[in-house]
Formats: C-alpha cells, sequence, structure tokens
C-alpha cells in the first residue's frame, strides 16, 4: 500500500480513509488475505485510533475485510461461494432494477448510455480494463438509478462494489474474449431499453451478470489449478 493519502476537507476522516483503503483493496493495493494493522494505518494516515477502528468496521460490514478473533482484520479472500452469492444476489436485484427503470428512462438517460457504451468500446480497444470496468458501472447507474426504488439502491451499491473487487482481481486483463462478449450484451440491453422492453431487458440483464458469474469462477478455478501445478 504504497499509495499517499492526502486528507480533503471538508469530507470527514472515516469516509476518505474509508473510501481510501476501498480503493487499495479493489485495485489489488491490498492483496486478498493481506492483514490491516491499526498502528501502521495510524502512522501512514497521520490521524488517531478512532477513525481507523470506524473505518475499518464500515470495511468488514461492505464484505472487504474480515475480522478473525484474536487475530485480527484481514482482506477478504474470494473464493467461488463468494462469487456465487455476490452475482446470484446482483443478478435477482439488478434485474428488477431494469424492469422498473424502463417506463422511467427518459432521452438523457439513453443518450448517457450511448457515451458510456462508446467509451466502454473504445477502453476495450485500447485494452484499458480499469476504465472498461469504471464505465461498466456508470452504464448500470443509468438503469438502478431510474428505478427509483430507493432501498434497492442501497442494497445494490454495496453488493456491485463487491463485484467490481472480484473482477479486478480474477479478471482483469485476462480474457478478452470476455470483455467483447460484454460490449455487445450492452449495446443488446440499450436496445431493449429503446424499446421499452422491461421484460426482455429484465431477463437479458440477468442472464449478462449469470454469465459474468461464471466466467469469474472458471477462472478462479483455473487460477487454483495452476497454482497447485507450481
Amino acid at each position: 500500500m504504497d499509495k499517499e493519502f492526502i486528507p480533503q476537507y471538508p469530507v470527514s476522516l472515516v469516509d476518505q480513509i474509508t473510501e481510501f483503503l476501498s480503493n487499495e483493496v479493489i485495485e489489488g493495493r491490498l492483496k486478498s488475505g493481506q492483514r490491516l494493522v491499526e498502528n501502521g494505518l495510524q502512522r501512514k494516515f497521520g490521524v488517531s485510533r478512532a477513525p481507523i477502528r470506524e473505518s475499518l468496521r464500515i470495511l468488514e460490514n461492505n464484505g472487504l475485510l474480515v475480522n478473525i478473533p484474536r487475530k485480527g482484520r484481514f482482506v477478504r479472500k474470494i473464493d467461488e461461494k463468494s462469487i456465487e452469492e455476490n452475482f446470484l444476489i446482483r443478478a435477482s436485484l439488478e434485474s428488477l432494477a431494469a424492469r422498473l427503470a424502463t417506463p422511467n428512462m427518459r432521452p438523457d438517460d439513453i443518450e448517457g448510455m450511448e457515451v458510456v457504451l462508446s467509451h466502454m468500446t473504445q477502453a476495450l480497444r485500447e485494452k484499458e480494463f480499469k476504465s472498461y470496468f469504471k464505465y461498466h458501472y456508470d452504464f448500470h447507474d443509468v438503469f438502478i438509478y431510474a428505478s427509483k426504488m430507493d432501498t434497492l439502491i442501497r442494497i445494490l451499491e454495496n453488493v456491485r462494489r463487491h463485484a467490481i473487487w472480484i473482477r479486478i482481481v480474477y479478471l482483469s486483463g485476462s480474457i478478452q474474449k470476455y470483455f467483447k462478449d460484454t460490449t455487445d450484451v450492452h449495446r443488446e440491453i440499450l436496445d431493449l431499453f429503446i424499446k421499452k422492453d422491461s421484460h426482455g431487458v429484465e431477463a437479458l440483464v440477468k442472464r449478462h451478470i449469470l454469465a459474468a458469474m461464471e466466467e469469474a469462477s472458471q477462472f478462479l478455478k483455473s487460477s487454483n489449478e495452476e497454482g497447485l501445478k507450481r
């Protein structure tokens, strides 16, 4: 964890530290299974223990850390069970959001999704996979917020953040065919929103996320098998 932390005010220290550490995990600078020591974090951030403890508690609640009694907090390890749980929940909830969003989609929502999709295509062409993930997240953001279901939006914010972490750790830069396929699927999703086909877009979003689950599970399995051979 070499990235420098620069406090920004008036945002609270807890929020800033939480965001900083979340990004360290999601972008792989804090490794799976790595221990986070409060004293070391205090020195890095130059703050008291209280905001560090609160940030670690939030990260644990968000599923990025695990607290092992008498040992401390560690970056959560990704396994097939955690992948399956995350993507199954997302498949059900994001597809629901897509159906609910369909009658609410405005012309500027469609236009925004068109722009984001073009950025996704460009990022893929330039092999900028982290940028691709960002735009992918933005694409789904549009219809999730268009669902106008506040509880659903809050739940998905947490679940989707974990999904980004899974993808960056296990998929980034490794299987380009997967990224090409998802670009095509997002074009189809957008076309269904344009047609106001609520049930069609619900089904396609669910299939898209379940396919991502299979890709992530297969990649983890093959990575584990390669590890055993070494």
